[in-house]
C-alpha cells in the first residue's frame, strides 16, 4: 500500500508519480481514499469504488455488489483458516469460561439435567401455570448429550462440555460464515481486523458457549447477516425465523433492517412472505407440539414471553433495574477498544462516505447494531446476555470504524499536502517524503494488538477471579473424593446445601451421580428460588409445581434446615458474616473444609486490576476470599431420609442477583 509522488521541482509545486499524473484530480483522490492502493502494482484492492462487481442473481441494478479482487487485496486469512482460528478459540472459551448467569444454570442446564438424568431444579417459568420456556429449545442441546451418555455412560460433568463444545462448534462456524461474506464484499482490511479482535474479545468468549437463548440467537445473527450479504435471503428469512421462535421472541429485532432491503428495497415481497410463512410452519408446529407435549396442554411458548414481558403489568423489572450506564460499562469490558470504535463508526463512515462502495452495506449492519443497543438501552431491566444477539456485529462495526478512521487520515494528508503546495515547498516535501500508508497501516495495527491485549487481560481476570465454583468441583471429581463420598455413604442420598452462594451453583452435571441432592439454606436473600422436579418421574414436566409465583416473592418451602446438610458451599467474606449468614467454616466442630479456592472480592480490590488482569500488579492491588466445599463432622448416615422444611416466610426481592461488581467486575 503506498502513494508515490516525486520530490517539488521549481517549475512545478508538486510533480506526481508517472502513474499519479496520468489520472484526473478525481481519480486521484479515490486512490488516496483507497487504504488498499498499491502504486506498485497499479491496482486497486477491495473494498474500493474500483472494485469489479457483479451482477445479482435477482437480476436487479440495485442489487449489484462488489466482489473483491483477491489477488490484489490486503491479505487476510482465508475462511477455512479463520475456522481454525475460531473453533480454538471457541472450544477454548467452552473450558474455561464460567457460568456468569444463575439464568443459564436453572433455567437451562437444570432442565436439560432433568431430562437426562431424572432430577434437577426447575423454576417457575417451567410451571404449567405459566409455561414461558421451551422445552424443544432445551431438547435440541439435549439430544447429542444423550446420544454421547447412551454409548459411552461418562461422567455428566463430561456432558457437560461436551454441550459446551457443541455450542461452541455451531458459534464457530456460522461466525465464519459472516467472515466469508465480509471478506468478499468489505475487503481483506475490514475482514482481519474484526476477525483477529473477535478472537479476543471478552464478549465472545462468555457468550458463544453459553446455554442461553440469547447466545443461540447471536449464531443466528451471524447466520442471517451473512446470508444476507450473500444474496441468499430466503437463508436470511430462515435464520432471523429460526432465533425468534425457537430461542428468543425479541431477536426479531436483528432481522428488521434485512427485512426492510428485502421487501422495500428490493421488492422481494412475494419471496419474504413466502419464506416467512414457510419458516413459521417449519418451526412453529414441531416447536407446539413438543412444547404442548412436555406441559401436557396446548401451548405457544414465544407468545408468552411476548405476554409476559411486554403486556404484563408484571414483567421482567421484578428482577432488578439498572441505569443506561450498565449498557457502557458491559460494552467497553467486553470489547474495550472495538466498542468505542463501534460507537464512532456511523459518524466516521459518514465522513469518509465517499470512500466507500458498500456504504449501505456498511449502515444495514451498523443500524441493526444500534437499534438494538437503542431499544433495550431502554428498558429498565438490564442484564449482560441481553445484547448476546449482537456480539458478533459489534468487532465488525468497529472493524468499519477503523476502516473510516484510515481513510480519513489518508484524507487529511492529501489536504495537507494541497495546503502545504500553496504555502511552502519546504513542507511539500517533507510530506512526500513520510510514507503515509506506513503509518496508516501501524494505526490499525496498534488498535488491533491493544484491543486483543486488553481482551485477554480481560479474560485472564475472569478465569483467575470467578472461577472457583468450578474449581472445588473439579479438584474433587479429579481425586476421586465425591465418588468415595458415595460409597462412604453406602450409595445412599447426599445432600449438598447451598445458601448465599445459590446463585454460583454450577448445576447438577458437577455432581458425580444422582445420588446427590442439592438443597438450599436460609440466607438473607428474599426473592424465589427455584423448586425441584418430580425426581425419576416421566412426567414430571406435566406435574403443576405447589409453592410457585410469578411475583419473585419468596417461597419458604424452598428451604431446608442445615442439620439436614452433608455438604455445604459458601463464600467467606469476613465482611459479610451476619446472623443468616455466618462463617460456617469457622464453626469447626461442626464443618470439616475439604476443597478450597480463591474468589476475588470485587468490594475490597481495586476496580481496575480486578476488571483486567496485570502481571505483577493485579495479585497486589486485589483481595480474594475462601470459596469452600465443607463436609459435616457427624457419624455417617445409613439410609437416606427427607428434609425438614423451615416455614420463614420474607418480602419478595430479586429472583437473580444483578449486582454489578460481582456480574462483571
Amino acid at each position: 500500500m503506498a502513494i508515490n509522488r516525486s520530490k517539488a521541482n521549481a517549475k512545478h509545486r508538486v510533480q506526481k508519480s508517472q502513474y499519479a499524473s496520468k489520472r484526473s484530480p478525481e481519480e486521484l483522490n479515490a486512490l488516496l481514499d483507497d487504504i488498499s492502493f498499491d502504486d506498485s502494482n497499479k491496482k486497486i484492492g477491495k473494498g474500493s469504488r474500483h472494485g469489479k462487481p457483479i451482477q445479482s442473481r435477482r437480476g436487479t441494478n440495485f442489487s449489484t455488489r462488489t466482489v473483491i479482487n483477491e489477488e490484489k487485496d490486503a491479505w487476510s486469512p482465508t475462511p477455512y483458516a479463520a475456522f481454525k482460528l475460531l473453533v480454538s478459540a471457541r472450544f477454548a472459551a467452552a473450558l474455561w469460561t464460567t457460568i456468569s448467569d444463575c439464568d443459564e444454570t436453572f433455567n437451562y442446564w437444570e432442565p436439560t439435567h432433568f431430562l437426562l438424568y431424572g432430577k434437577g431444579f426447575q423454576t417457575w417459568e417451567y410451571s404449567p401455570e405459566y409455561a414461558l420456556r421451551s422445552y424443544t429449545y432445551v431438547l435440541v442441546h439435549a439430544l447429542p448429550a444423550k446420544l454421547y451418555d447412551y454409548f459411552l455412560k461418562p461422567n455428566p460433568l463430561l456432558v457437560f462440555f461436551l454441550i459446551r463444545c457443541f455450542l461452541a462448534f455451531i458459534s464457530a462456524s456460522t461466525e465464519v460464515f459472516l467472515y466469508r461474506a465480509i471478506r468478499r464484499y468489505f475487503g481483506g482490511n475490514i475482514s482481519r481486523i474484526a476477525l483477529v479482535t473477535s478472537l479476543f474479545a471478552p464478549g465472545m468468549f462468555i457468550s458463544t458457549s453459553a446455554f442461553l437463548p440469547s447466545s443461540f440467537s447471536s449464531y443466528m445473527t451471524a447466520l442471517a447477516v451473512g446470508a444476507w450479504l450473500e444474496e441468499l435471503y430466503e437463508l436470511s428469512i430462515f435464520a432471523v425465523a429460526l432465533s425468534s421462535i425457537l430461542s428468543w421472541p425479541f431477536a426479531a429485532l436483528t432481522g428488521l433492517l434485512i427485512a426492510v432491503d428485502v421487501v422495500i428495497i428490493r421488492r422481494r415481497l412475494i419471496m419474504f412472505v413466502s419464506w416467512s410463512f414457510i419458516s413459521l410452519l417449519v418451526i412453529m408446529l414441531p416447536l407446539v407440539y413438543i412444547d404442548s407435549s412436555h406441559y401436557n396442554k396446548w401451548v405457544v411458548t414465544p407468545w408468552n414471553i411476548v405476554k409476559y414481558n411486554i403486556l404484563s403489568s408484571k414483567g421482567p423489572d421484578l428482577y432488578g433495574t439498572e441505569p443506561w450506564s450498565f449498557y457502557a460499562i458491559n460494552g467497553l469490558l467486553n470489547f474495550n477498544i472495538m466498542f468505542l470504535m463501534t460507537l464512532l463508526s456511523p459518524i466516521l463512515t459518514l465522513v469518509t462516505w465517499k470512500s466507500h462502495l458498500t456504504l449501505y452495506e456498511k449502515f444495514i449492519i451498523i443500524g441493526t447494531t444500534f437499534i438494538w443497543l437503542g431499544v433495550f438501552l431502554l428498558q429498565p431491566h438490564k442484564e449482560e446476555r441481553f445484547l448476546f444477539p449482537i456480539f458478533p456485529l459489534i468487532p465488525i462495526c468497529g472493524a468499519f470504524g477503523i476502516d473510516s478512521l484510515q481513510h480519513l487520515i489518508l484524507k487529511l494528508y492529501s489536504w495537507l499536502l494541497d495546503i502545504s503546495d500553496k504555502k511552502s515547498k519546504q513542507v511539500t516535501k517533507w510530506l512526500i517524503t513520510r510514507d503515509i500508508n506506513t503509518w496508516v497501516n501501524a494505526i490499525g495495527f496498534f488498535l488491533i494488538i491493544t484491543s486483543s491485549l486488553i481482551g485477554c487481560s480481560r479474560v485472564v481476570a475472569l478465569h483467575y477471579g470467578y472461577r472457583a465454583p468450578f474449581d472445588v468441583f473439579f479438584n474433587l471429581q479429579r481425586d476421586g473424593t465425591l465418588q468415595k463420598f458415595e460409597t462412604d455413604f453406602g450409595n445412599n442420598d447426599l445432600t449438598l446445601c447451598y445458601g448465599k452462594e445459590w446463585y454460583r451453583f454450577p448445576s447438577s452435571f458437577f455432581l458425580p451421580s444422582t445420588n446427590w441432592n442439592t438443597r438450599f439454606i436460609k440466607s438473607s436473600f428474599k426473592g424465589q428460588l427455584p423448586s425441584l422436579y418430580p425426581a425419576f418421574d416421566p412426567e414430571g414436566t406435566m406435574r403443576l409445581p405447589g409453592n410457585m409465583n410469578d411475583l419473585n416473592s419468596e417461597e419458604p418451602s424452598r428451604y431446608v434446615a442445615l442439620t439436614e446438610c452433608d455438604f455445604l458451599v459458601d463464600l467467606i467474606d469476613e465482611s459479610r458474616i451476619s446472623v443468616e449468614e455466618p462463617n460456617y467454616a469457622a464453626i469447626t466442630e461442626d464443618w470439616n473444609v475439604i476443597s478450597e479456592q480463591e474468589f476475588i472480592n470485587s468490594q475490597k480490590s481495586h476496580p481496575i486490576f480486578r476488571a483486567f488482569y496485570i502481571p505483577f500488579l493485579s495479585p497486589q492491588y486485589t483481595v480474594y476470599d475462601r470459596y469452600v466445599f465443607m463436609e459435616r463432622r457427624r457419624k455417617k448416615k445409613s439410609g437416606s431420609r427427607k428434609a425438614k422444611v423451615i416455614v420463614n416466610p420474607g418480602k419478595a426481592g430479586k429472583e437473580f442477583s444483578d449486582d454489578l461488581d460481582d456480574a462483571i467486575l
